[in-house]
């Protein structure tokens, strides 16, 4: 995997829902970066941050940041940039059925590979939960394709309740319909989740199911260790061997 580090222009920000959208030229990383990936952003700090593309093509991709205060690179700047990073996402190929289950923080993380599996063809739905509607990307910034389900604390939009309701109950299990599952959501309801596909699928293949865990990341290229994940037999480390993981190997983390 060739690593790039170079200066990324801001083209372009706009707000989207609880979010700001930043679109950036650096084509060196655009160009390769894949789902699942990641770069890590100089912001200035004492460390970088880490950010998974929501869209990227061959010479610009975008951002999602939080609207919450943190400043964000105006349009004219720039932004030095340390990727692609991280293990790409092992992407179904049609007419494989990809399910995302994704909470309103860390729904970005899996837009890219939304976006890829309905360009090759595969039929993709997306369980969506946030505490408000409020808290919802909106719904028309996602691809047209994307089939969505909604549920949220509050009841304001879609179901209220938990998303594990939909995922295994109902007329129309979700985990039931899917053929592969990504996952970026609390890692504290991976045990649930894990538990759920276990109920649902027999002796489901290693892979079935890949869910984001990204604990503070140092270095970013697999040399400190500090961001440890407890997965399988041992440790693993989120920047190199993630930040996708198999689900049924995080159920303690």
């Amino acid at each position: 995997m060739t690593v790039v580090q170079g200066d990324a222009h801001v083209v372009e920000v706009a707000a989207a829902g609880p979010y700001r959208r930043v679109r950036l030229r650096i084509p060196p990383i655009a160009a390769r970066l894949r789902p699942g990936q990641f770069a890590m952003a100089d912001l200035g700090g004492a460390l970088r941050a880490p950010w998974l593309p929501s869209d990227a093509d061959a010479e610009e991709l975008d951002v999602l940041l939080p609207s919450d205060g943190r400043a964000v690179p105006p349009p004219g700047g720039v932004v030095n940039l340390l990727g692609p990073l991280g293990r790409p996402l092992d992407m179904p190929a049609p007419p494989a059925r990809l399910l995302l289950v994704a909470d309103d923080r860390r729904l970005p993380a899996l837009l890219l590979a939304a976006r890829r599996a309905l360009a090759a063809g595969c039929p993709v739905s997306l369980l969506l939960s946030a505490p408000s509607a409020a808290a919802l990307y909106p719904l028309a910034a996602l691809p047209p394709a994307l089939e969505v389900h909604l549920v949220t604390a509050d009841g304001s939009a879609g179901r209220a309740g938990s998303p594990l309701e939909l995922l295994t109950g109902g007329p129309s299990p979700l985990l039931s319909w899917a053929d592969r599952l990504l996952a970026a959501t609390d890692p504290a309801l991976y045990p649930a989740l894990a538990q759920a596909v276990r109920a649902t699928r027999l002796r489901p293949p290693a892979g079935y199911a890949q869910a984001l865990y990204l604990p503070t990341v140092v270095c970013g290229v697999g040399a400190c260790g500090g961001c440890a994940v407890p997965a399988g037999s041992g440790y693993r480390r989120a920047c190199s061997d993630g930040p996708f993981f198999d689900l049924l190997e995080l159920e303690a983390v």
